[in-house]
């Protein structure tokens, strides 16, 4: 790799750093950058853009899975990018916050709107890319804007704009996550409090424990992937160290030493014995970094 000395001036930079994928798997990245605010977010694309560098941008890594081989371009991480602003009832974000604590700034201030994805994991920037949702609320519903790095420069672009639908929006195609605004309303912060923790139970009572990417599938029409899985017989079904849950069946779990590829070895033969059964085609929710330079949607 060319010698990226030049990103050390402008923010923290990782040499071969392992794979902070949820699942517990995949092999290391050979350069991160980890800027912690716009300005240097900005600064450091700027400067591998002029240097002719080749980066893919990753938040949380809650939903991708990382190659066995690692990933030998630069990757820009937005995890440590963290801020939180008050605007009246409105909640301003940077990329690398985390759901769990924007929800608990959101209930300490009686603010409400977002109490059913108190439980997602995963950071505000991931959330806006893929518009996370749970208990039939989606990030999208409340976005006012959100300030995207798009050619050299941060845009504010309102939520219209963004092309928000089921675990979709159009943010990845215009550029890099960089801020978004929460448009909440001020509620009875005991009756926040109580429907959080009533989310979080449901949660905790559906989802498995354990190293995952959550959701393996998007719903079929109307009908959760899960479903399907489940009548296929797979529950509990094994390849390598990688499980489908007992308890979900839309969840691949790490039940040991899994690696990537026994995930997408499960997971395609799960989509594959679902179409066969039942004619249902399942799309990936979650998505694959390969060794090359760009993030596959699988």
């Amino acid at each position: 790799m060319k010698d990226l000395y030049f990103l050390s001036n402008i923010c923290e930079v990782g040499l071969d750093v392992p794979s902070f994928s949820t699942f517990g798997s995949g092999g290391n990245l050979a350069c991160v950058a980890y800027p912690k605010t716009a300005e240097e977010l900005l600064k450091a694309t700027s400067i591998l853009d002029a240097e002719g560098v080749e980066y893919i941008t990753l938040g949380a890594c809650s939903n991708t899975l990382i190659s066995d081989d690692g990933v030998d371009s630069v990757v820009i991480s937005t995890r440590r990018l963290k801020g939180k602003t008050l605007e009246g009832d409105n909640l301003y974000l940077l990329a690398g916050e985390r759901m769990s604590s924007i929800c608990k700034l959101a209930c300490e201030n009686s603010l409400s709107g977002i109490e059913g994805l108190c439980s997602i994991p995963g950071s505000i920037g991931g959330g806006l890319v893929m518009n996370c949702g749970a208990f039939g609320r989606e990030l999208g519903d409340v976005v006012e804007y959100a300030d995207l790095l798009i050619d050299g420069k941060i845009e504010r672009l309102k939520a219209e704009d963004l092309d928000f639908a089921y675990r979709h929006s159009k943010v990845k195609d215009l550029g890099i996550a960089v801020g978004v605004c929460l448009r909440l309303v001020e509620g009875d912060k005991r009756r926040i409090i109580k429907d959080m923790k009533g989310y979080a139970i449901a949660r905790g009572k559906s989802q498995p424990k354990g190293k995952s990417l959550g959701s393996v599938f998007k719903k079929a029409g109307e009908t959760s992937a899960g479903y399907y899985i489940d009548k296929a017989g797979l529950k509990g079904y094994k390849i390598g160290g990688a499980q489908i849950s007992d308890m979900h069946a839309n969840f691949i779990l790490n039940s040991g030493e899994a690696n990537s590829m026994d995930f997408l070895r499960l997971a395609d033969y799960a989509r594959q014995e679902v179409d066969k059964q039942f004619g249902v085609k399942l799309k990936y929710e979650i998505e694959y970094l390969p060794a090359m330079s760009s993030i596959e949607h699988i």
